[in-house]
């Protein structure tokens, strides 16, 4: 029988705001890790259905056999609400296609109403300016996102390893690697990204600059 596939495992894969609005609901978030879980100024019995409010001002039901944060709930709606609905201004779109769910995940807009936007950036010659700028946002979000995750893979690194037992011990593990070399490595990286980030940063002015000379500050991001 195959190995079962753990939730860490398996949560790797899950897209980021999946992954938010699950976390929230089951309270593995940091600001949120007992949602489930035990309430010390809850300890009388509550009857299926009952609302109440802590002393944080937090918002409770009681559900059978376990409770939830109904606050919490009213903010994974909204941000529901936020990733699956056409921010456009008048947007008509009744029903949305699946076509339309990825656009809006990905723009903000559904198909109808991201067309009506980039139809005069094409006639007035904005759009390849601004289809460039888009593209070093993305990669500038990526180029920071991992400069970080090399910069704390630096800082964890370590020839030896500690780790604790089901019954308490400890075990230690050796790498069988030259650290050294890895964590130059890393370095190489980090730098790489330092580079990389400061030429898109420079690309992401420029063109900004061009947004701007076009009439069109509204495209520019914050």
């Amino acid at each position: 029988m195959a190995k079962r596939t753990s939730f860490e495992e398996k949560n790797k894969h899950i897209h980021k705001s999946r992954k938010l609005i699950i976390d929230t609901v089951f309270g593995r978030t940091d600001d949120n890790q007992n949602v489930f879980g035990y309430e010390k100024e809850a300890e009388k019995k509550r009857e299926v259905g009952e609302k109440w409010i802590d002393s944080d001002g937090k918002e409770w039901e009681q559900k059978e056999g376990f409770k939830i944060n109904t606050t919490k709930m009213d903010e994974v709606r909204e941000f529901l609400k936020k990733v699956t609905t056409c921010s456009g201004e008048n947007c008509k779109t009744i029903q949305y296609s699946n076509a339309d769910k990825k656009l809006i995940a990905k723009t903000g807009l559904c198909a109808t109403c991201l067309a009506k936007k980039e139809t005069p950036l094409r006639a007035d010659g904005t759009w390849p300016f601004y289809e460039d700028y888009k593209i070093t946002l993305n990669k500038l979000d990526y180029a920071r996102d991992m400069k970080v995750q090399y910069e704390e893979a630096l800082s964890g690194i370590k020839q030896q390893i500690e780790m604790v037992n089901e019954d308490g011990t400890f075990s230690k593990w050796q790498w069988d690697i030259d650290i050294e070399k890895v964590k130059s490595d890393l370095q190489n990286d980090i730098n790489e990204a330092y580079d990389s980030i400061e030429a898109l940063l420079e690309r992401k002015l420029a063109l900004e600059d061009k947004l701007r000379e076009l009439n069109h500050p509204e495209l520019i991001k914050n």
